[in-house]
């Protein structure tokens, strides 16, 4: 049986450790190493602040700044080492490029992170309503139809109109109509 497989190996890289993929066969040769199954999501933290930090291309006492200003809050281990998942690269790689590319400061970059955080909001809120939306219109289409009622348009209600109707004055050629506000019934005078 063979598969390709992901490993975490000691190597010489910069940082003493590196992820190998290969195909590999149940076999009792060599060490038996232990498959690292890579995370499907992108909030599994696993990377150390230094491989976040050069795969955001960004120097790690700048991770630790972004994190000092509210602007990424990484998971820690339980011996508070700072682990970065993959969104959280993606979200510095979005800073580095807000700051060096656009030339947006930290209180700029904090301002684009918190509306783009509403939008998503919003946008899973309106994804809800419209779940929402289709689950009442396929309830109502299973109900028989006598049971249904019927949508009718609202009775006008009663609106009070000014006693001296309407003033107009002139603004060009254009007539403009000009509203007074009516007092509440217990404010008016006899005279009004």
């Amino acid at each position: 049986m063979t598969s390709e497989q992901h490993y975490l190996e000691p190597r010489g890289g910069p940082h003493g450790w590196s992820w190998s993929s290969r195909a590999s066969a149940r076999s009792d040769e060599g060490p038996d190493l232990q498959p690292y199954e890579l995370p499907d999501d992108g909030d599994a933290p696993v990377y150390v602040i230094s491989v976040a930090a050069e795969l955001a291309d960004l120097h790690p006492q700048t991770l630790r700044a972004y994190e000092r200003e509210g602007l990424l809050t990484p998971a820690r281990t339980e011996g508070g080492t700072r682990r970065y998942s993959r969104r959280d690269v993606e979200r510095l790689r979005f800073i580095r490029t807000l700051t060096q590319d656009e030339g947006l400061n930290l209180a700029g970059v904090r301002v684009v992170l918190d509306l783009g955080e509403k939008l998503e909001g919003a946008r899973r809120r309106i994804g809800e309503l419209e779940e929402m939306v289709r689950v009442l219109a396929e309830r109502i289409e299973e109900r028989p139809r006598g049971d249904r009622f019927e949508i009718v348009k609202a009775p006008a209600t009663n609106m009070e109109v000014h006693p001296r109707g309407r003033r107009t004055g002139q603004r060009g050629n254009s007539t403009v109509q000009r509203a007074r506000p009516v007092p509440p019934p217990e404010m008016r005078t006899a005279d009004a």
